[in-house]
């Protein structure tokens, strides 16, 4: 598993920075993570008060400025459609919202959006295209159907930042 890896254990340990911010300003709003050492199609449960109030998919992009990511890339998140399509099924039958957070570890910068809503359906802008991409985070190439998700609107939680917080315009 890519996990076990140098590179996976580096993806880890940035997951684990995005929880620890997320938690410092959402306390009573707990990232439950599913193990990181078996496939899972989604990468935590949010639970708030014991109940089940979301499911997360988290990716860091560390190779990528917060400066780049909304000028190079009009702040548009890459993730493979099936792994959207799978979470928002687990969402779905949860009844719950899937959440994207997407952190920056160079600007210690977390995003966070609702990407699918039970009844609504996909409240996130999302553009889907065949494209070659990286494989996994351990190198190699893919040609597969890939989302772009639009960020704007996002929440925007600093690592440093103990204050109110932003969206993204």
């Amino acid at each position: 598993m890519d996990i076990l890896t140098p590179r996976g254990q580096e993806s880890r340990k940035w997951e684990d920075r995005a929880v620890q911010i997320w938690s410092s300003h959402y306390p009573d709003i707990i990232y439950a993570s599913t193990d990181k050492d078996t496939p899972c199609v989604v990468d935590a449960v949010l639970v708030k008060n014991g109940q089940v109030v979301g499911v997360a998919e988290q990716k860091s992009r560390p190779g990528i400025s917060f400066v780049d990511f909304i000028v190079t890339y009009e702040k548009r998140w890459l993730v493979t459609q099936k792994k959207l399509d799978d979470a928002s099924e687990v969402a779905q039958s949860l009844q719950t919202n899937l959440v994207g957070f997407l952190y920056f570890p160079t600007a210690d910068v977390l995003l966070v959006k609702t990407l699918m809503a039970p009844g609504k359906g996909w409240v996130a802008d999302i553009v889907t295209k065949q494209t070659r991409t990286q494989a996994t985070i351990n190198g190699g190439s893919a040609i597969r159907h890939n989302a772009y998700i639009d960020m704007t609107g996002a929440l925007i939680i600093r690592g440093d930042e103990i204050g109110p917080r932003e969206t993204l315009e």
